[in-house]
């Protein structure tokens, strides 16, 4: 997105200047935390999450908007805590009803290709914002015409690297940066079930597909060739489900 870094920090240090945002603590300020709750949440496994209460809604001010690209907002709200005057900033596509942004997909083979071990597909991107190059999760947006975050999953498995997968779980929703970005991606796991040729004259999306082993993923993290975000939390809850669903197997049986 072509959002000028001077124009962005401009907007902000105004509304720090015009709100009194200050940088010292108020005089017996002593941080409070609230403890998370546990809720029932029916969007994804049957299974209890842990979440935190919600937070105050606020009052956004829209700094900047980009037609072009879908209706990228960067939007700015102050409010007082404390003693103390926030601004906080946040990139938005389009209205509130559109916070569900991306979608990911974790597909996993078991077909006894890699000797018997269940594996993992990651796929060899090029990202120009940070200036990497990493092994990632297919992921992308979620189009209009989708009609549902997994579908969008799947879809993007098949456009990414030709694979065809069956849907067998939503694992929820992961918040990329919940510093500035006011979007959700939602994961899937998958099950790999064929391999579909692509036309030679289309352009690749990814410069390598590959499957990964759960040892190699960990050396993939280890060495830094697989550090976004999106791909490490996806990971991490397909992780959690298939742990659960191993304890729930073994204790039924």
């Amino acid at each position: 997105m072509g959002v000028r870094r001077a124009g962005l920090h401009g907007a902000a240090r105004g509304l720090h200047q015009r709100h009194g945002h200050r940088r010292e603590r108020p005089a017996g300020h002593a941080r409070r935390g609230r403890a998370p709750r546990l809720v029932r949440d029916s969007t994804t496994h049957d299974d209890w999450q842990r979440t935190s209460p919600p937070s105050e809604q606020l009052d956004w001010d829209t700094l900047w908007t980009d037609e072009r690209h879908g209706g990228w907002q960067v939007e700015a709200a102050t409010r007082e805590t404390d003693g103390w005057t926030r601004t906080n900033l946040r990139l938005q596509l389009g209205d509130e009803d559109r916070r569900l942004t991306g979608a990911a997909c974790v597909c996993i083979r078991r077909d006894g290709a890699g000797g018997g071990e269940a594996r993992v597909l990651l796929v060899d991107q090029e990202r120009p914002a940070p200036g990497v190059r990493l092994w990632e999760i297919p992921r992308g947006m979620v189009d209009p015409g989708d009609a549902s975050p997994a579908q969008a999953a799947l879809r993007e498995l098949g456009e990414e690297t030709s694979m065809v997968a069956s849907l067998e779980a939503e694992l929820g929703e992961i918040y990329p940066d919940t510093g500035v970005f006011a979007g959700s991606v939602a994961v899937v796991l998958a099950g790999f079930v064929r391999e579909e040729g692509s036309q030679d004259d289309e352009e690749p999306e990814v410069e390598a597909t590959r499957w990964f082993t759960r040892a190699q993923v960990r050396e993939l993290i280890a060495t830094g060739r697989l550090r976004d975000g999106i791909s490490l939390g996806a990971l991490a809850l397909a992780d959690v489900w298939r742990e659960d669903a191993a304890v729930t197997a073994a204790s039924s049986g």
